[in-house]
């Protein structure tokens, strides 16, 4: 995202439509975005308290099963529902989406009902692509039927890949 005064910004959140300011305009309710180099921690915290929701990025994956959303703090993909066999192709397309990201990949997986062995096949693939170009994919929020598998099959093990934190990134 372009900052207005050149360079580059990076957003900690954008917030819901914001009343129009004091100028007495009447118009439409603006969106704010705020550069978190410029706000104190605590000043941010205090706007995200004061607005109940917040903008989300657009799915690269949305079917009645699946749902694959990109995800910048930390960069990587939130994968919430059902990976079959009629989803391999989706989550496939999605993982190459970020696979040219430089770094660490976070993949939160929280909400992610059920996962065959084909769909964990492909994110021990990506994992090891990853490995070869000396960055990690953590898996974030793993179910814990899911990480019993993956550590039962030794899969915990793989190149490139940190079983991460229970609830996130």
């Amino acid at each position: 995202m372009a900052h207005p005064r050149g360079g580059r910004c990076r957003l900690r959140r954008a917030t819901k439509p914001c009343p129009p300011r004091s100028s007495g305009t009447g118009g439409a309710p603006e969106l704010r975005q705020h550069d978190i180099r410029r706000r104190e921690p605590a000043a941010l915290d205090a706007l995200a308290a004061a607005h109940s929701r917040s903008v989300e990025v657009d799915p690269l994956v949305r079917t009645a099963e699946l749902t694959v959303v990109p995800t910048v703090s930390p960069p990587g993909l939130r994968i919430v529902g059902v990976v079959d066999a009629d989803s391999h192709r989706h989550l496939r397309d999605a993982l190459q989406s970020v696979a040219s990201v430089r770094g660490d990949l976070c993949l939160e997986m929280s909400r992610v009902e059920f996962l065959d062995l084909a769909g964990l096949r492909l994110l021990m693939t990506f994992a090891r692509a990853r490995a070869a170009r000396h960055c990690t994919v953590e898996l974030a929020g793993v179910p814990p039927h899911l990480l019993q598998v993956i550590t039962l099959i030794g899969w915990d093990t793989t190149p490139g890949l940190r079983l991460g934190a229970a609830h996130g990134c």
